[in-house]
Parts: structure tokens; C-alpha cells; sequence
């Protein structure tokens, strides 16, 4: 393989240090935020995306049920200090760049796709895969 088809070093090191900030974020989050408005909340993070200084990391979030959202959002805001503290014992590093939430909502449009696309090959006649591997295994049985 030529060098020139790998990505430069800086690249590569930006990329490892947003995957190891979103799992500590990921962790810190799951060890617990004792703010109500996060209650009965599924919180994913899905991506982090570092500004090219450094200085500020973004953090993609999901949540479940998707109405509570806005309120999960704000509520990760306000804990940022605390969420910043767990972080920094799970990774090594200088200084922790400012947190940034932003709602991604690209999981609910994949489930809102997923149901529409087996809501339609139903209403088809067709079978799902799920479907047609079940009906094998109900004739194998018989």
C-alpha cells in the first residue's frame, strides 16, 4: 500500500481522541444524571465531532421516547461540568475541549423508514425475511 492512501496522522489521532471522548461520554452519562427530565430516557451517543482546534467537541445524542428530546438535551447542558469530571477519569488527556448536545434524530427516521418499508411489503403480500425464515422453521417442524 502507497503512504499517500492513508489518512495523515493528525487525522488519524482526531479521530481515535472523538471515539474515546464519545465512549467516556457514553460512560459518564450511563453512571448517572440524577436530573429529573432525564428520567425513563434511553440517552445514546451517537457521534462526536471535534472542531478542527480542538476546542470544542459535539456531541450527537438520541433519545428515547423522542419527545422528551429537548428536555434530555438541556438537561446534559446543565450537567456538563459533572459529565466533564467522569469523563477525564475514564481518558487521558491535557485539557477536556467544551461539550457541546446536539438531538439527532436519525435513529427515529430509520425506525419511521423501517416500519414504513415493512408496513408496505405486507400491505404487498409480500414476506419478510423474518416471515418467510419462520414459516421454514414451522415446516421443518412438522
Amino acid at each position: 500500500m502507497n503512504r499517500d492512501d492513508h489518512q495523515p496522522s493528525d487525522e488519524r489521532a482526531a479521530g481515535r481522541l472523538s471515539s474515546a471522548l464519545r465512549r467516556a461520554m457514553q460512560s459518564a452519562i450511563a453512571e448517572g444524571l440524577s436530573d429529573p427530565r432525564v428520567e425513563g430516557c434511553l440517552i445514546s451517543v451517537l457521534d462526536a465531532v471535534m472542531t478542527p482546534d480542538r476546542s470544542t467537541v459535539r456531541f450527537h445524542i438520541s433519545v428515547l421516547p423522542g419527545e422528551r428530546g429537548q428536555l434530555a438535551i438541556a438537561a446534559l447542558r446543565h450537567a456538563s461540568g459533572r459529565l466533564k469530571a467522569g469523563m477525564i477519569k475514564k481518558i487521558e488527556i491535557r485539557r477536556l475541549p467544551r461539550l457541546e448536545f446536539q438531538l439527532d434524530d436519525s435513529l427515529k427516521k430509520q425506525a419511521a423508514l423501517d416500519a414504513a418499508m415493512h408496513a408496505s411489503s405486507q400491505s404487498r403480500g409480500e414476506l419478510s425475511a423474518l416471515d418467510a425464515a419462520d414459516a421454514v422453521m414451522d415446516n421443518d417442524k412438522e
